[in-house]
C-alpha cells in the first residue's frame, strides 16, 4: 500500500507590486519560524505512543534540506518503523496515514494514527527448573513481576521480566543457568498474548576460598570484616556488604571484589579481594565560621593504623574566640570491627560566652555498637573536672558520669538530602556517693526531619532536655541548659536565653525545649532561599516555661561539603531588631 505524499507549494503571482511586497513581508516575518528544525506531528495521540513512534522514525534525524528523491523511501521505512513502535506497546492492527508538507526551507510530517485495539496478556508462563525451583527469592520476584495476566501487552515489560530472572540467577549463584524457552506468542485475531519463559537454573554454587591481598592488618582482623565464609550459598548481596564494610573501615583507599566465575569447580566459586591501603598518617587543617563561636581554626593529626591490630589514634585542636580546646582519641576495634569499637578519650576545653565561663578537663572511655536496625549505641564512662563561673558565682565540680546515647540517621543523600531524618537521645548522671560533687540525672534529645515540598524542602527540628537535681546552683555550667543561637532559637545570641537571677543575668536552667520550622526554595544553580520560625527557651521549673520566638529569612549555597547558610532573624520577644547567623555543614 502506498501513502500519498502531499507537497504544499507557495504560488507566486506576478500581477502587482503590492502582492510582491506582501509576499516579501510574509517571508521576512516567517523566516525565524521556517528556520526551525523539522517537525513530526501525531495529532490526537497520547504522549507515550507519540514519543515511542518519534524515537523509532529514522526520518526524524533528517535535516531541513531533505532531498525530494529520498522522500518515498523514507516514508515507506517510516511506516514499518511506526508499526514496530506500536507493536512494542501492544498495538498490532493500526491504521496509519503519512502526509509530508514542504513549507519554505523545511518540512513537516503529519501522521494520522488509529492504533486499534490493544493486545492484552492472557497467560504468563514462567517455569523454573533446577535448584532455583525451591528458592524463595524467585517466588518473591514472580509475585511482583512487571508483567501479569490481564495487563496490556508491553514488550519492554516482558524483557524486564526475562532480564530480572537471569540477573537474579546470577546474583544467587546459579552460574550455569540457561533460558530454554523465550517466546511472546501473540494472537492478533483474538486480541491476546501469552508470555513464556522456561529456565533451567542448574545447581547453586557456594562461596569458595576468599583470598584477600593486603599487608597492613593481621589476616585474623581482616577476616572479621568479611560477612562471607567458605561453603556458604553464594549471594552477590553479601559481596556488596563486604565491599562496603572494608571501604567504611577507613583503612583502605580502594576495595576491589571479584567473583572468579571462570575458576568455579566442585560447586564452589572463589572470591578475590584486593585492598589498597590509605596513607598511614593524615593531617587536618580547616577553617570555618559561625555566629555562635566566630571564626574557627581546626588542626588535627591521625594515625590510621597504629599497629597490625587495627588500633588508631588522633589528636585535634580547635581555636575560636568563644570555644577552644584539644583532644586525644585512641580507638580499638572489637570482634565485629565494622560495627563495634572502644574509644579512650582525653580532652581540655575552655569556653567563654556572655552567660558563663568554664574550663573542662576530661578523661573517658566509650563503647560503640552499630546495630543491624541502623541505631548506633554508645555507652560511656567519663570523669570531668570543671572550673566555671555563671553570673557572679565561681565554683569547681568533679563529675564521674556513666552515659548512654542512641543515634540513627536516614537520608536519600549524605550531604544535601531532599528527604531524611536524624534522631539522637542521650542520658547521663552522677552520684555524690560515687565521688562526684553533685548528684543528678539528665536526658537530652534532638530530632530533625526533612521532607520534599513542591520544588523545595520543609525542614523541622526540635530539641528537649530535662534534669533531675536538687538545686540548679550545684550544677556546673556544662550540665545546665541554655537556649539561643544558630542551632537553637535564631534571632537571639548564643546561650543568651534561660532563667535569670535577681540581677537579670542568665544562669541557665535544668530543662529546655526548642523547635524550628523552615521552608527552603531553590533559586538558581546551587542557590536557594529560606524562611523560618524558631521558638523555645531554657527553664528551671515546668510552670515557668516561657518560649520566645524568632523569625527570619536566609540564603543557602550548596557547597561540596554541605550547605553554607546565611540567615537574618528578628526576635519577637526582645528589643534587638535583627541578628545575623552564619553556619555551614551537612543538614543531617
Amino acid at each position: 500500500m502506498r501513502y500519498p505524499v502531499q507537497r504544499t507549494l507557495i504560488r507566486r503571482r506576478h500581477n502587482g507590486w503590492l502582492a510582491r511586497l506582501l509576499a516579501g513581508l510574509l517571508v521576512l516575518l516567517a523566516g525565524p519560524v521556517l528556520a526551525q528544525a523539522p517537525e513530526i506531528r501525531l495529532p490526537g495521540l497520547g504522549d507515550e505512543l507519540a514519543d515511542n513512534i518519534r524515537s523509532h522514525l529514522s526520518i526524524g534525524r533528517e535535516a531541513c534540506d531533505l532531498a525530494t528523491w529520498r522522500e518515498r523511501a523514507l516514508l515507506r521505512r517510516a511506516d514499518d518503523e511506526a508499526r514496530k513502535a506500536l507493536r512494542a506497546l501492544g498495538y498490532y492492527s493500526p491504521d496509519l496515514e503519512f502526509v509530508l508538507h514542504r513549507e519554505g526551507e523545511c518540512w513537516r510530517l503529519d501522521i494520522a494514527v488509529d492504533p486499534g485495539e490493544r493486545i492484552r496478556v492472557r497467560h504468563v508462563d514462567v517455569t523454573i527448573e533446577g535448584e532455583a525451583a525451591d528458592d524463595p527469592a524467585f517466588d518473591a520476584l514472580l509475585a511482583d513481576a512487571p508483567l501479569k495476566p490481564g495487563d496490556p501487552l508491553r514488550h519492554d515489560r516482558y524483557e524486564d521480566l526475562r532480564k530480572a530472572l537471569t540477573r537474579l540467577a546470577a546474583d544467587r549463584g546459579y552460574f550455569d543457568h540457561q533460558v530454554l524457552v523465550r517466546e511472546l506468542r501473540v494472537n492478533v485475531g483474538e486480541g491476546h498474548a501469552d508470555a513464556v519463559i522456561h529456565m533451567d537454573s542448574g545447581a547453586r554454587y557456594a562461596f569458595g576460598t576468599v583470598s584477600v591481598e593486603q599487608d597492613i592488618l593481621r589476616p585474623e582482623l581482616v577476616a572479621k570484616f568479611l560477612p562471607v565464609h567458605e561453603g556458604d550459598p553464594y549471594e552477590a548481596r553479601k559481596l556488596i556488604d563486604l565491599q562496603q564494610r572494608l571501604a567504611d573501615s577507613d583503612y583502605y583507599s580502594e576495595v576491589r571484589v571479584r567473583t572468579e566465575t571462570d575458576a568455579r569447580a566442585d560447586g564452589r566459586v572463589p572470591i578475590q579481594v584486593q585492598l589498597t591501603p590509605r596513607k598511614r598518617h593524615a593531617y587536618l587543617v580547616g577553617i570555618g565560621a559561625s555566629t555562635d563561636i566566630g571564626p574557627r581554626l581546626r588542626l588535627g593529626f591521625e594515625n590510621r593504623y597504629a599497629n597490625r591490630l587495627g588500633h588508631r589514634y588522633q589528636f585535634d585542636m580547635e581555636l575560636s574566640p568563644v570555644r577552644s580546646g584539644t583532644g586525644f582519641n585512641y580507638e580499638i576495634p572489637l570482634d565485629d570491627p565494622s560495627r563495634e569499637r572502644v574509644n579512650l578519650l582525653a580532652r581540655y576545653q575552655t569556653e567563654e560566652t556572655d552567660t558563663a565561663e568554664s574550663d573542662i578537663y576530661g578523661l573517658g572511655v566509650s563503647h560503640t555498637i552499630q546495630h543491624n536496625s541502623g541505631w548506633v549505641e554508645t555507652r560511656s564512662l567519663s570523669f570531668e573536672r570543671e572550673d566555671y563561673t555563671v553570673a557572679d558565682v565561681t565554683d569547681r565540680s568533679d563529675l564521674l558520669m556513666p552515659g548512654l546515647a542512641l543515634t540513627r540517621v536516614r537520608s536519600d543523600h549524605p550531604i544535601n538530602p531532599r528527604r531524611g531524618w536524624r534522631l539522637y537521645g542521650s542520658t547521663r548522671g552522677a552520684l555524690e556517693q560515687a565521688g562526684s560533687t553533685v548528684s543528678f540525672a539528665q536526658f537530652h534529645g534532638r530530632a530533625k526531619l526533612i521532607l520534599p515540598l513542591g520544588s523545595g524542602r520543609l525542614i523541622g527540628r526540635t530539641e528537649g532536655g530535662a534534669t533531675l537535681a536538687d538545686e540548679l546552683v550545684e550544677l556546673p555550667s556544662s550540665v545546665r541548659f541554655f537556649a539561643g543561637g544558630d542551632d537553637s532559637v535564631r534571632g537571639y545570641g548564643y546561650q543568651s536565653l534561660g532563667p535569670e537571677n535577681a540581677d537579670g543575668e542568665v544562669v541557665g536552667g535544668r530543662h529546655t525545649l526548642t523547635g524550628s520550622l523552615e521552608y527552603e526554595h531553590p533559586l538558581a544553580g546551587r542557590w536557594s532561599m529560606a524562611a523560618f520560625v524558631d521558638a523555645g527557651n531554657a527553664y528551671d521549673r515546668y510552670d515557668e516555661y516561657e518560649p520566645v520566638v524568632g523569625v527570619g529569612l536566609g540564603v543557602r549555597w550548596r557547597s561540596p561539603i554541605g550547605p553554607i547558610r546565611v540567615d537574618v532573624a528578628h526576635p519577637l520577644d526582645h528589643e534587638d531588631s535583627f541578628r545575623l547567623h552564619l553556619t555551614m555543614g551537612p543538614d543531617l
